[in-house]
């Protein structure tokens, strides 16, 4: 078939393998695991349904390969022979499917924590991130990991597997070896560069042995560590230099560029506000100093991205995770010339890298059926005949999301939005500075209900008194500005802050409401993303001379944003905020607010005056029929992967198969 993307779609060998077409999954930890040292059901179900989908390859998610390493997530245990069995089982049907399936051989090194395990090693006591020190490896302990690579790449050969991946990237323990900055040993293992890649050639050496000659077998680097204010790091010379050393010595078949570290995290799974295609100059300096094929991930979305980045010669291969997170029929769509269906990855972090950090199964804020394809099955079972025809209030994420199933399972939809647009508040969260991708959910949707023949009626209320007379009612009218964020450190005040009815909400405030000149105080009570966006609304307008941030927290948005894996976002806000502009008390809250502007804290400190004020500080869920069926926001204001996974959840049951459809609404469910 005839493709636009001639280059993407052109098939590459890779050692004693090939690749029918350029485009992989790239491996991610999804946390997918049963406990077992082997592919989980839920785990082999995901990854099949992104063979299935198109990928040339799949990538699994890095694998301990001895006793020494574990992490939470991490759940093939390559040192084990139980896994055998299992993977076989998914090699079987990968390949079935049309694709290979490769695995990356690990060992995590400091930055597993001594918590989980009676130490951690590394080439030298270097404390991880969280201040663990880990013990220094021993010549023997060396010669015992470099064997444990050997024995975890013959159950890999063993198990079917088509290419062995050997991570070196970022500050594990093999990128701690390589690292002038991370290794200070003096002995054969230390010191020059040849030195520090010693145990890596050695670990390769044992791997390609053992995989024998009909596996590939290449590495997984980081293009630099980044250590701030570093005299010595592991920079994209360092790198390329030890690539080079690899490529010399006949060790590698590619080599798969990544970046960041411990010091960097945000680099490795870049947020939205980073730069597209962020290492297209970096793999172009290895493109040109090596002689095997070149991998490149980092924040790829889209198919004229790869396609050009193989086109231009800056890589041979494009790997990409969270792409395929979000639509694991990427390549299948792109083939069949439904590119517009292709669902879109946002680089929000949120249900795949932070649902993980927090220990909870992986997944997507837009496919909340990524992770869970055992019990929500590939295709929506049709609508029962008896009643066609659905109407759904409110077109923000819930309501959008409901109404693109409803249709696609046979029911005649109309979706009624109070507003002049769609989107609700997720329409606002793309407004604010450093997240416009978000929009790219909104055109996705709109485009998805046109080509679903969705009828949609905007300016158009409901009025919930009115009982429907065309078929169910769905109600996704989401939550309204509110104080309560308040509550969770003062839910005595009834009434919020006294005083702050006269204050704006910050939500309206990005929905275009006016921006006084002079002085802002912004009071932080919510810390989430609202407020943050806020926070960089109010920077960017040149009439705001100062902004004064009022938070209950100790350091900004730290306790929301963590959780949700956006850190590293806040990293970048620090950067761009160092004007002068800023005043941050934190650990205060207010404690009312007088009409002249002044504000008093808990403290007795009184600020101001202001010429405006700011909420941010929560919000309520909206008021729905109580014998009604409600999803999202106004069931209980939760966030857009409730949102979606609402959606999905609520129409699984109605179509379920060989039972009536259920009207048990969504709010008398558990949601989680």
């Amino acid at each position: 078939m005839n493709t636009p993307y001639p280059h993407l779609f052109a098939p590459i060998k890779i050692g004693p393998v090939t690749l029918p077409h350029r485009a992989i999954m790239s491996a991610h930890g999804m946390g997918l695991g049963a406990g077992g040292p082997g592919v989980s059901e839920r785990y082999h179900e995901y990854l099949l349904e992104r063979a299935r989908g198109g990928a040339a390859m799949i990538g699994m998610e890095s694998a301990p390969i001895h006793a020494s390493t574990f992490s939470r997530s991490l759940v093939i245990r390559l040192d084990q022979d139980e896994c055998v069995p299992s993977l076989r089982r998914l090699a079987d049907a990968v390949h079935a499917a049309g694709s290979k399936l490769a695995i990356t051989l690990w060992h995590g090194g400091h930055k597993d924590g001594a918590l989980r395990g009676p130490w951690s090693v590394a080439p030298s006591p270097i404390p991880n991130m969280a201040g663990e020190v880990p013990r220094a490896l021993t010549l023997a302990e060396i010669r015992e990991i470099v064997a444990a690579y050997g024995a975890a790449a013959a159950r890999c050969r063993a198990a079917g597997l088509d290419c062995l991946e050997v991570q070196t990237a970022t500050d594990y323990l093999l990128g701690s070896f390589l690292s002038p900055a991370l290794n200070h040993r003096r002995d054969a293992y230390g010191g020059s560069a040849e030195n520090r890649a010693r145990i890596v050639c050695e670990v390769l050496e044992t791997v390609r042995e053992a995989a024998g000659p009909d596996i590939a077998v290449g590495v997984r680097c980081s293009s630099s560590h980044d250590i701030p204010g570093a005299t010595a790091d592991y920079t994209l010379d360092e790198s390329v230099a030890a690539m080079q050393l690899l490529d010399r010595r006949g060790l590698v078949d590619y080599v798969s560029v990544m970046a960041g570290s411990g010091w960097a995290e945000g680099a490795s799974i870049p947020a939205m506000h980073r730069p597209r295609v962020m290492l297209a100059t970096e793999a172009a300096a290895f493109k040109r100093a090596l002689k095997v094929p070149v991998f490149i991930a980092g924040r790829i979305r889209t198919a004229s991205e790869a396609d050009q980045l193989i086109a231009d010669g800056t890589a041979d291969v494009v790997a990409m995770a969270r792409t395929w997170i979000a639509e694991p029929e990427w390549a299948k769509k792109l083939r069949s010339g439904r590119e517009a269906e292709i669902r879109p990855c946002l680089s929000c972090n949120q249900g795949c890298v932070g649902a993980v950090f927090r220990g909870m199964p992986g997944s997507c804020i837009l496919n909340p059926r990524a992770g869970r394809e055992l019990e929500w099955e590939r295709s929506i079972r049709k609508a029962p005949a008896s009643e066609p025809n659905v109407t759904v209030v409110g077109g923000g994420p819930a309501g959008l999301e409901f109404a693109r199933l409803a249709a696609e399972a046979g029911y005649s939809v109309t979706l009624h939005e109070a507003d002049s647009a769609l989107g609700g508040q997720w329409r606002l969260a793309a407004m604010a500075p450093q997240r416009e991708e978000l929009a790219l959910s909104l055109r996705w949707w709109q485009s998805e209900l046109a080509r679903l023949q969705v009828r949609i009626h905007l300016n158009s209320s409901i009025d919930p008194a009115q009982p429907s007379q065309t078929g169910r009612t769905v109600w996704a009218i989401g939550a309204a500005p509110a104080q309560t964020a308040v509550w969770r450190l003062r839910p005595y005040l009834f009434d919020g802050i006294p005083g702050a009815a006269q204050a704006t909400h910050g939500r309206e405030l990005l929905a275009g409401g006016p921006v006084a000149a002079g002085a802002v105080a912004l009071i932080d009570e919510e810390g989430g993303w609202s407020a943050l966006s806020q926070l960089e609304f109010l920077l960017q307008q040149p009439q705001v001379t100062r902004v004064e941030l009022i938070t209950t927290e100790a350091a900004f948005a730290h306790t929301t944003l963590s959780i949700t894996f956006e850190t590293s976002r806040l990293a970048g806000l620090h950067e761009r905020v160092q004007s002068g502009r800023l005043i941050i008390h934190a650990k205060s809250s207010v404690q009312s607010i007088d009409n002249k502007g002044f504000i008093e804290l808990s403290s007795g400190e009184t600020l101001g005056p202001y010429a405006q004020l700011i909420l941010a500080t929560g919000t309520a869920a909206r008021t729905w029929p109580e014998d009604g069926i409600a999803i999202g926001d106004c069931v209980a204001p939760r966030g857009v992967w409730s949102a979606t996974s609402d959606a999905a959840r609520l129409i699984a049951d109605w179509t379920r198969r060989g039972e009536e459809a259920t009207a048990v609404p969504a709010a008398r469910t558990r949601s989680g």
